[in-house]
């Protein structure tokens, strides 16, 4: 009877976290599923539904901090008088605190509640991928300097997930977005978009030859739920391609793709496997 209870209440609040979804209050969205995860047992995994819309709760709500975090940071380096300088160093220093806080938390979450109840390949590698992207959204409103270590535990679980996700069927979509990762990472934080078209190549190439016809493994509902993640992916890889082939010419490229390393942290070229 208690069983019922606990799945009917979680039934209830994913239906709630949908809702708020749609209505984009991404706090309520999140809330709920904090909720779902409270209310299942401790030694269960969250179904397959319930971790992807997790992870979508908190992705989402953090999509306006760090977007206004970085937007700010931007407009207020010219700031530099006595008045104004420390006005922007405040907001700033309340506005990275914010987003630390919420990563480092559900980071937590993962660590000790997630990552431990997990038992397929796709659930760990769901919950490496998700560590990893929090952990870089960490380091980036940190800095060069002070987030160093969560660029290195970023890297780290995205070198574990790498280990899992080349097991899974390469139409998986766990594969493709575990691949976005990975390449919005090495694009958007370690700023190097040769190595960010190599992976995204290099899934792309493997889905080419493992393609649903001579994949019997893949179902309907694997194919058509991955069609989107593709076409995000070829997107990804043709705007990489113009990018580098800009930078070959010697023509200025888009200000988001600075050559470099601001970090001195292990190459991820490096710690993934070829």
């Amino acid at each position: 009877m208690l069983l019922s209870a606990a799945k009917t209440r979680r039934k209830i609040l994913f239906r709630k976290a949908k809702l708020a979804e749609a209505a984009k209050r991404y706090d309520h969205m999140l809330r709920f599923m904090k909720e779902i995860v409270e209310a299942t047992d401790p030694d269960k995994d969250l179904s397959p539904k319930e971790r992807c819309l997790l992870g979508a709760a908190f992705k989402n709500f953090l999509g306006a901090p760090r977007h206004s975090h970085l937007l700010t940071a931007s407009k207020t380096r010219s700031w530099l008088d006595n008045f104004t300088g420390p006005i922007a160093a405040s907001y700033l220093l309340t506005s990275k605190m914010e987003i630390c806080r919420a990563c480092a938390e559900f980071v937590q979450l993962i660590d000790c509640r997630l990552l431990p109840t997990a038992v397929s390949n796709e659930s760990k590698v769901f919950y490496l991928t998700l560590k990893g992207d929090v952990s870089w959204y960490m380091a980036e409103v940190k800095g060069a300097l002070d987030g160093m270590g969560d660029a290195a535990i970023a890297n780290s679980a995205y070198a574990e997930a790498w280990g899992m996700v080349t097991k899974l069927d390469s139409m998986n979509p766990h594969w493709l977005a575990f691949a976005f990762s990975v390449a919005d990472y090495l694009l958007n934080f370690r700023h190097s978009p040769a190595e960010a078209f190599e992976v995204v190549d290099r899934v792309l190439n493997l889905q080419e030859i493992n393609s649903p016809e001579t994949s019997p493994a893949v179902s309907l509902l694997t194919v058509e739920g991955c069609l989107q993640l593709t076409a995000n992916l070829l997107n990804l890889r043709q705007m990489l391609k113009n990018a580098l082939e800009i930078k070959a010419a010697g023509v200025a490229g888009p200000s988001n793709l600075p050559a470099g390393n601001p970090l001195t942290v292990r190459s991820t070229s490096e710690s993934l496997p070829k």
